[in-house]
């Protein structure tokens, strides 16, 4: 009898070598021998030719992903190689001895949550991985004073009960907290910002679960920086209260907040995003840049003279609060002037100034002011100057 490849020895049926057959066939093969040779009661040698048949070599290689990161509540499945699809005299399970023997809550251990998260179907032959029952790993419970593993390990082991070596493949996984949504604000943005000016109303956000199972969770708020106790939890909402930000009203201010969703202590999911609190909405000719807090004026421009116009859209900034516009009044060089022919005009809804092709304007500066009313109610203006040449 000689030694073949990786997995099988090479012996003969009649005068065709066993390894020429596909794994299937092998198994069967080996499990027949077994029961001819436990049925018909063969001792001694033959017993030991039989058993050296049956020890065919190692079962057909697995590969399962060294690590997977997974995020709370993300469900992977994975696929066994089309090999173990249907193979008999096979069984597959899952061991979780390498991980530390720690309890993560008051009543289930470590290995217990990991059982449960980490599953193969014995009919399909496909592995299950249910971020939703861990919790994030490398962390620590607020309740309990616990911390999880930095990884999850999880061993798959495929054993043969007619004599083949059993395989193994390990896998590492590391559970990172779900990301909530904002419902007001947008989600795309890695910290979104909302913005309120002092008008002595509250402002509310909605937190999303974006689809996490609630049950048995509670909502956190971390405040950054020093808390002021204008900031509370009601219900599913962070709320601003009506005097929050600057006592006089006068400057900008900001909140920068954290609500988490939170299991048995563990932070499971979180959100981080800015309240900035203003005196009244910025409004100017030009472009502002939020995230830079940068203004670009460009409130003068030079037109020729006699010829058609129009200007670009005013920034008004936070844009929620834009409402509609008006040609409040122009002046000429310095003085109040009256439009007859209504040459100028002002764009309701986008507030851009426009000058007809016209044979009445005289060289000079002409200074347009556009009025527009917030949805707060406030009254804001800003003028455009062209210069006539």
């Amino acid at each position: 009898m000689t030694r073949g490849s990786t997995f099988a020895q090479v012996f003969t049926l009649g005068t065709v070598p066993v390894y020429l057959f596909s794994m299937r066939v092998r198994i069967l093969i080996a499990a027949v021998l077994v029961a001819l040779g436990a049925g018909l009661g063969l001792s001694g040698c033959r017993k030991n030719e039989i058993q050296e048949i049956v020890n065919q070599g190692y079962l057909p290689p697995f590969t399962l992903p060294d690590s997977l990161t997974l995020t709370y509540g993300q469900r992977v499945q994975l696929d066994l190689p089309a090999e173990y699809q249907g193979l008999q005299h096979v069984a597959l399970a899952f061991s979780f001895k390498n991980n530390p023997k720690v309890k993560l809550t008051a009543n289930d251990s470590l290995t217990t949550m990991l059982a449960e998260a980490v599953t193969i179907d014995p009919a399909t032959r496909r592995v299950s991985l249910d971020a939703s029952k861990l919790y994030p790993t490398n962390m620590l419970s607020a309740t309990t004073g616990l911390r999880t593993p930095a990884t999850y390990q999880a061993t798959l082991t495929a054993t043969s009960d007619v004599g083949f070596k059993p395989v193994e493949s390990a896998i590492k996984i590391r559970v990172v907290p779900a990301q909530l949504n904002i419902a007001e604000l947008p989600t795309a943005d890695k910290i979104p910002y909302g913005y309120g000016i002092y008008d002595k109303k509250p402002l509310a956000y909605t937190i999303d679960y974006v689809g996490l199972n609630a049950t048995n969770t509670a909502l956190a708020l971390h405040v950054n920086g020093r808390p002021d106790g204008k900031i509370s939890l009601a219900g599913q909402q962070v709320v601003v209260a009506a005097d929050a930000g600057d006592p006089a009203q006068k400057s900008e201010w900001i909140y920068d907040l954290i609500p988490s969703l939170t299991k048995d202590g563990y932070a499971v999911a979180n959100r981080q995003f800015r309240v900035v609190l203003m005196p009244k909405p910025k409004f100017f000719f030009g472009t502002y840049y939020s995230e830079y807090d940068l203004t670009v004026l460009e409130n003068r421009v030079v037109v020729r003279l006699g010829m058609a116009y129009t200007s670009k859209a005013p920034a008004f900034f936070p844009d929620k609060y834009k409402g509609t516009y008006r040609l409040k009044g122009i002046e000429k060089d310095g003085a109040a002037y009256t439009d007859f022919s209504q040459v100028f005009s002002v764009d309701a809804a986008t507030g851009k100034v426009s000058v007809a092709l016209n044979p009445v304007l005289a060289v000079g500066s002409y200074k347009v002011t556009v009025q527009t009313q917030a949805t707060t109610g406030l009254l804001l203006e800003t003028a455009l100057t062209l210069v006539m040449e």
